[in-house]
């Protein structure tokens, strides 16, 4: 697990001190940062895929997004997703069906939340930060996700690539989203589970947050200006980090 840390970002952006920040948006990835996709690994065995396959699927299909976009070409996630499943039941004999592989794609709004998803919500909203989430997916099932959770009266907005037709870690979508909430870019924390999509945010100008879940920050993504074990966590040192000295 990374040390808990306040940093000095280190990047094309130049230095800037954290704690002299006033932070005015939480915005938030979705898959794996905020929700657990662990349970579709059974929806994958159960038709057919060997066990493990669940992360060779999801690595699959974001390989395909950022060939896409460095392409210059834009699809979904349901598009990209599908069809990155297609191919994998294909690889192991197991022929695709339509239907079911709708109904997987239709499981990610069934996800569960991360247990510490809601406490650091409240966190954040005892001081009336917006908490918007900023994800690869569509807004229609994003919101779905939400509600299923009973999470979704924590949140301002939601904005989806769809609406600029780029996948993160493109600098578009992290424009788009300063655009959308009216702010400046360093006034707004992307938190997230993957370092590339932190490593996409921080140079679009964003604070930014790491969330360990389950992958270790590489150091080819630069450094995180925050990172945590938890959410909770990660939303005290946020917090703290808008204190100022006199104030304390």
């Amino acid at each position: 697990m990374q040390e808990v840390a306040t940093r000095y970002a280190r990047d094309a952006i130049g230095k800037r001190k954290l704690g002299a920040m006033k932070l005015k948006a939480v915005v938030f990835d979705v898959i794996e940062t905020l929700f657990d996709i662990q349970p579709l690994e059974k929806e994958l065995e159960d038709v057919g895929l060997p066990a493990g396959s669940l992360k060779v699927w999801f690595a699959r299909l974001l390989r395909d997004a950022f060939a896409l976009e460095v392409a210059g070409e834009y699809k979904s996630f349901a598009e990209i997703s599908s069809a990155a499943l297609e191919a994998l039941l294909r690889e192991h004999q197991v022929e695709p069906n339509r239907s079911t592989i709708d109904q997987i794609i239709a499981s990610f709004a069934e996800l569960p939340a991360h247990p510490d998803v809601k406490t650091a919500f409240e966190t954040l909203c005892t001081v009336k930060l917006p908490i918007v989430p900023l994800t690869n997916g569509s807004a229609e099932t994003t919101k779905k996700m939400f509600r299923n959770a009973r999470l979704d009266n924590f949140i301002e907005r939601y904005i989806s690539i769809d609406e600029v037709k780029h996948w993160k870690p493109a600098r578009e979508v992290y424009l788009h989203a300063t655009k959308t909430l009216g702010l400046d870019p360093t006034q707004i924390v992307l938190i997230s589970a993957h370092d590339w999509d932190i490593r996409g945010a921080k140079r679009a100008g964003f604070v930014t947050a790491f969330i360990q879940r389950k992958t270790v920050f590489s150091s080819a993504m630069g450094e995180p200006d925050f990172s945590a074990g938890t959410l909770q966590e990660l939303a005290g040192n946020l917090l703290r980090s808008q204190i100022s000295p006199s104030q304390e």
